[in-house]
């Protein structure tokens, strides 16, 4: 079949369905006139295809290749690039369907439609993302399929049975390439932030932003515990140390770098595995668990993890503060493997330049709230005692917990303590630091989610983002770094049940989310759904998208023994050729006695019909001398006889058949059709 022959109608629609398709996932990351000129290609298109309109000219080509070149570059400020190259490769893959008349531009075109499949994968690797695209790879492959056909067949149906059908002989193999193939680092790595808004913590707090966080019901992370789970109360999930206050803001500050030095001390440890001399002042003192984290992207570096954790992942490393941060943000699901001692101690002996990072203060401002601390610790003998002074002056008077707190203006620890009293958890753990640096006791801000919620299909933890909250950490003589949280005093169903429970008298858990599942966890059967789904797409993220070099060896390890490289190369070519020698075999079995061409199939039915009459076609007889035999026989259906089989002879034989329009050949096919029923 030659290249330059027209594309079969059966084959472009099956391109413009995929052309469709295959850039809608990527409408939410494309400029506007990114989309525009996509559509405008395929709608051009699809009046070619209906003979409405010509195929471009050169000029308009070129003006749209240029044009479109300069709008990326001006868009995005590069050519290359994940983003800029998705969005030149959508436009490219548009572009060529667009000016494409015969088969050789066809197949670019197919081959330029997986990798624009393959690129949607860079943003999203979910499991429904993952059977969406496996879609679109059926429709580019049926385009395939329907290239490789003759003019006539144009069933749609029989096209996609054939593509189904190809893509399920691809499952063995791709199963041995992915249980198999080495799990290796790559070579390079793609910066994808920016590519879309993440919801999450920032490292930046002012009163009343972790309200707003808790409104969301998106999923932060998920975890899976070797054994037991710790109580509520317990699952503090830390992620960010804020230690730098403006009068309105909690930041990390300019000086708290994870990447600067302060006093020699490198501030993160662990990314090349090697210790470093602070990472001994945490004293692991038991009550131990290990757990897996599942988290969702973020576009920042830092992880969550109960207190005191290690890993032992490559990619993660130790800060100065105790937190696990990651080598490069966060951009897809990321799994690591932690361990936690919820008893211990950290910096028992505390650096001078640390504790004067966590005494900072605007210089002025707020003199109610530094004379309260004044007169509170004159009441106290020790900074333990001081503690507790401060915790009782919050459960003494009037605070609530409420997701709508007032908005502060001025001096805000002074209007929240003694004005408003209303807050969420940042508003209680800023202010709670606040009195603590008045009266001289290092403090710092931990942000962070508390809780979670169980899903007892996987045993697994769900932590999202309306468990979001904020607490303190305090500085004692010989203890070190304890945690304090106020809003465990003023609301304790907050730690001990979830914000939901906490929230449960003014009614305002999720109320901005009313098509959430979770804002209906009393709905039984809702419920079940949720954890049903939740537990599929747990298991898509810990057995598909986890599947690193660790859990691959741990695997075959289990399966095979002890594996190395060549034992490991030798098992792949083995369950390789196995796989494609079964595949063979199918195609072999398939063929036989089978033919692709219609033309065949129908006079094959009317010789089959005549033997079954008495009249069998004989070995090497052709098809005018079997006619002459038939017409001896049956003189009365000569006529329709003789016209099948001019029609076949011609269709087959003929040189100029191939050259006739579709709607020719498809009537020759009809017309065999009709003859056939007669006889």
């Amino acid at each position: 079949m030659e290249n330059s022959q027209p594309i079969p109608r059966n084959s472009l629609v099956w391109l413009l369905a995929s052309m469709f398709a295959g850039i809608a996932p990527h409408f939410s990351r494309l400029p506007l006139w990114v989309i525009a000129v996509c559509l405008l290609c395929g709608s051009w298109r699809i009046m070619v295809y209906r003979s409405r309109w010509k195929l471009p000219g050169r000029w308009i080509k070129a003006l749209l290749v240029f044009s479109s070149f300069a709008a990326v570059l001006g868009h995005y400020g590069t050519l290359f690039g994940p983003d800029a190259g998705t969005a030149l490769l959508i436009l490219g893959f548009c572009f060529k369907l667009l000016e494409t008349h015969n088969r050789k531009d066809a197949f670019t075109v197919v081959v330029l439609g997986f990798f624009v499949v393959a690129t949607a994968f860079f943003y999203t690797q979910s499991m429904l993302s993952a059977g969406y695209l496996l879609l679109v790879c059926f429709m580019v492959t049926a385009a395939l399929i329907g290239l490789n056909q003759t003019p006539l067949q144009t069933d749609p149906k029989r096209t996609a049975r054939r593509a189904f059908k190809l893509l399920l002989q691809s499952i063995p193999l791709m199963l041995v390439l992915f249980v198999f193939v080495p799990r290796v680092a790559p070579l390079w790595s793609l910066d994808l932030s920016g590519s879309r808004a993440k919801t999450g913590l920032s490292d930046r707090i002012t009163p009343g932003d972790i309200a707003e966080l808790s409104r969301s019901p998106e999923l932060a992370f998920r975890v899976e515990f070797e054994g037991s789970i710790p109580d509520t109360s317990k699952l503090y999930w830390r992620g960010l140390v804020l230690d730098h206050y403006d009068g309105a803001t909690w930041s990390r500050g300019v000086s708290n770098n994870e990447q600067s030095l302060m006093d020699r001390e490198p501030m993160v440890a662990g990314f090349n595995g090697e210790g470093i001399p602070w990472q001994a002042s945490v004293r692991f003192q038991g009550d131990q668990y290990r757990y897996r984290v599942i988290m969702e992207p973020t576009d920042k570096r830092w992880l969550f993890a109960l207190p005191a954790a290690r890993s032992e992942n490559r990619r993660v490393g130790f800060s100065r503060d105790f937190r696990l941060l990651s080598d490069t943000p966060i951009s897809q699901p990321f799994s690591y493997s932690v361990s936690s001692d919820l008893r211990f101690s950290l910096d028992t002996s505390l650096p001078r330049w640390l504790a004067q990072r966590n005494l900072q203060l605007p210089e002025t401002g707020n003199p109610r709230s530094r004379q309260l601390a004044e007169r509170l610790l004159k009441q106290s003998k020790t900074a333990s005692s001081y503690v507790t002074q401060v915790l009782t002056f919050f459960s003494e008077k009037t605070f609530s917990y409420t997701l709508r707190p007032p908005r502060l203006t001025g001096d805000r620890i002074d209007q929240f303590l003694f004005e408003t009293r209303q807050g969420f958890c940042s508003h209680y753990a800023g202010a709670f630091v606040y009195l603590m640096r008045s009266a001289g006791i290092p403090a710092r801000i931990v942000a962070g989610y508390q809780g979670g919620e169980i899903n007892p299909l996987g045993g697994h933890l769900l932590v999202h983002q309306f468990d979001a909250h904020a607490w303190a950490e305090v500085w004692l003589p010989g203890q070190g770094w304890k945690r304090a949280d106020p809003t465990a005093v003023i609301a304790p169903s907050r730690v001990e049940q979830g914000v939901e429970e906490a929230l449960s008298e003014e009614q305002s858990f999720l109320e901005d989310s009313v098509l959430s599942p979770l804002r209906y966890r009393s709905i039984n059967w809702l419920t079940q759904f949720r954890f049903a789904w939740d537990y599929v797409n747990f298991a898509w993220h810990r057995s598909v998208l986890g599947y690193d070099a660790k859990l691959q060896a741990d695997f075959l390890s289990r399966l095979l023994g002890p594996v190395d490289f060549k034992k490991l190369g030798l098992i792949m070519v083995l369950l390789t050729t196995l796989v494609l020698l079964g595949l063979a075999g199918l195609l072999f079995l398939n063929r036989r006695g089978h033919s692709r061409d219609p033309l065949l199939q129908i006079y094959l039915k009317f010789c089959k019909r005549m033997a079954a009459k008495g009249i069998r076609r004989m070995p090497g007889e052709s098809a005018g001398e079997y006619l002459q035999r038939l017409i001896k026989k049956y003189p009365d259906k000569a006529s329709e006889m003789e016209e099948l089989t001019d029609l076949y002879t011609q269709a087959t034989y003929s040189s100029n058949y191939s050259s006739n329009g579709e709607g020719s050949q498809q009537a020759t096919l009809s017309r065999m059709k009709r003859l056939l029923r007669t006889l």
